[in-house]
């Protein structure tokens, strides 16, 4: 989920189509795979989302770089896209390029780190690590997201985030060349960081292994007991105010169950919002919209988005 659209001036009406229409020749030359009105909704974990009008799988990181460049020459706006969580694409889809990291998924553990490419999922690395019998990635168990997106978000529980454990994170500058940042320069905070705010492309990482260890299996257990699974979500759709519970208050806020069309606040936790089958962008987006609304009308406390909506 870590693009660098939002810097992008957003072409209007047919000088956009056209050059959204040039970037084909120019990116069939890379390695990878590039797919024409490819829809979105089966590349987020909540299964909603139009055609992207352009979608690039790059098979190296050498072929991201240049798709991002390519995006850039053009005046295409471009959005990254690794696992699909906390993500919200509109129903139109994405009138630009959209570059999976879904191949990018080299990883290597050594003299107590592991280094893995942005694309890596998340259970990839904790498979890893355990089987190295090293668990202290297990705080990461039952997030479906990839190295990219979590290290964007700062992924974690409350005990630990992810931005903890970084070594250094190699990114994509303005400029086009490649920059190893240390933890400091990433600028963690809680579902926050620099590489997210000024959309810095994440090539790959370097994660510490030398902290406190987690049980897999408890906390596994414990998301499968607190959280939605029979229904496709983006995740928490809210960020916790500071001392408070976004999912405590929704329910407080007689909310719980609430629905929108197909797209519903959950009976199982309150801060997810579900997808109960065909569920549109518009119906989840008009439900946060009310879960705010009501939230704050009821607490006086306005609730700020962890999911990203993505604008067509």
């Amino acid at each position: 989920m870590d693009g660098d659209n939002k810097s992008v001036a957003f072409p209007q009406g047919r000088k956009l189509l056209h050059r959204v229409e040039d970037l084909p020749a120019s990116l069939k030359s890379l390695l990878g795979e590039l797919r024409i009105d490819e829809l979105l909704s089966p590349h987020t974990t909540i299964m909603v989302g139009g055609p992207a009008k352009a979608f690039f799988i790059p098979a190296s990181k050498d072929s991201l770089v240049e798709a991002i460049s390519i995006s850039r020459d053009h005046h295409v706006p471009h959005l990254i896209l690794g696992k699909g969580s906390n993500l919200l694409f509109a129903d139109s889809g994405y009138r630009g390029l959209v570059i999976s990291t879904e191949r990018l998924t080299a990883s290597t553990v050594s003299d107590g780190c592991v280094s893995a490419e942005c694309g890596t999922p998340l259970a990839t690395l904790i498979s890893e690590t355990n089987a190295r019998e090293i668990h202290s990635l297990d705080f990461l168990a039952g997030i479906p997201g990839s190295l990219g997106g979590a290290l964007a978000m700062n992924a974690g529980i409350p005990a630990r985030s992810i931005g903890q454990i970084v070594e250094e994170v190699m990114v994509l500058s303005r400029d086009g060349t490649r920059v190893s940042i240390d933890t400091d320069a990433c600028g963690f905070s809680y579902r926050a960081s620099v590489l997210l705010e000024e959309r810095l492309p994440i090539l790959e990482a370097q994660l510490r292994l030398d902290g406190e260890e987690f049980d897999r299996a408890q906390l596994l257990a414990q998301r499968a007991r607190t959280q939605p699974h029979a229904f496709p979500s983006a995740g928490c759709a809210f960020k916790n105010p500071v001392g408070r519970c976004a999912g405590e208050l929704i329910e407080r806020a007689g909310l719980k169950g609430f629905r929108v069309g197909m797209a519903k606040v959950s009976d199982i936790h309150a801060n997810f919002i579900i997808n109960l089958g065909g569920a549109s962008s518009a119906e989840i987006r008009k439900l946060i919209d009310i879960v705010r609304q009501k939230v704050y009308k009821s607490f006086h406390i306005l609730l700020d988005l962890e999911i990203e909506v993505v604008d067509g």
